[in-house]
């Protein structure tokens, strides 16, 4: 609601479009999260596009803010000259931006009343562009909410996620398997979610053993590189007892070294 009554501050209106330009981390979360009770409509990119990728999606997503990190003000040149708002996540914002706190730390008591319609539009991530140009795809509070309680509500869910999990978020938030299902069925779910802003295999062996997670969302690539790693057995992963592989397919040798590194964990493809 801070982050909500901090957008209604800076003029942002229901309908209108916030991007997050963000790696993992919490502000991402909260800035999700506050569009969608303010009723804007979040678009989120990879900051690792260059100038002209962002510049192209921004303009044709209408943004109005652009949440991101000082280390990629630069890439926004174009689009500050278009009265677009940048906000800065770190200590010390560049010139011309604001920082988080004026979201974080707005007064919640001033977060203005919406009526949100269950077809409005809450986040517009954009395709990979494998078959044509990346376009916007429209997702409504409607879809995310059915979609998420799809996965994790009622007797037999699509995943078994519950409130004493300790959920991995390692993979990229701004990709919608992440945003969808990682961080808000985790939500839903009264989760732990622990945030790697990007993967390492040794870090995430310790955060592993460290934190006990329980359930591992994770792709090909990174099946690959445990399944080739021999320090897998240095660490205690007795944890985990779901692991989740998407957006690409995964072939049975694959799955069957997962299986003998993980052997407590339950697998399953998407």
């Amino acid at each position: 609601r801070k982050v909500a009554a901090g957008l209604a501050k800076l003029e942002l209106q229901q309908g209108q479009v916030v991007m997050i330009l963000l790696p993992n981390c919490i502000e991402f979360a909260f800035v999700f999260m506050g569009a969608s009770v303010r009723g804007a409509i979040v678009t989120t990119a990879n900051p690792f596009y260059k100038p002209g990728e962002i510049a192209k999606q921004a303009k044709a997503a209408g943004a109005r803010i652009i949440v991101t990190q000082a280390a990629y003000v630069e890439k926004l040149a174009d689009l500050q000259s278009h009265d677009v708002l940048v906000i800065t996540i770190d200590d010390a914002p560049k010139e011309g931006c604001k920082h988080i706190s004026v979201l974080t730390e707005a007064d919640e008591t001033q977060c203005p009343v919406v009526k949100i319609h269950p077809d409005d539009v809450v986040a517009l991530p954009y395709s990979s562009g494998t078959t044509g140009l990346p376009k916007g795809v429209m997702l409504t509070h409607k879809g995310l909410v059915s979609s998420v309680a799809q996965q994790v509500d009622g007797e037999n869910p699509n995943l078994y996620f519950h409130s004493e999990d300790v959920i991995l978020c390692v993979l990229p938030l701004f990709h919608i398997y992440s945003l969808n299902s990682v961080l808000l069925c985790a939500l839903r779910a009264g989760a732990a979610t622990l945030i790697m802003q990007k993967f390492n295999l040794t870090t995430c062996l310790e955060l592993i053993q460290k934190y006990k997670v329980t359930v591992a969302p994770i792709v090909p690539p990174i099946v690959l590189d445990i399944t080739k790693s021999p320090i897998v057995s240095q660490y205690d992963v007795s944890s985990v007892r779901i692991i989740m592989s998407g957006a690409a397919p995964l072939g049975k040798e694959l799955e069957d070294a997962l299986r003998e590194r993980f052997p407590k964990a339950i697998f399953g493809q998407g």
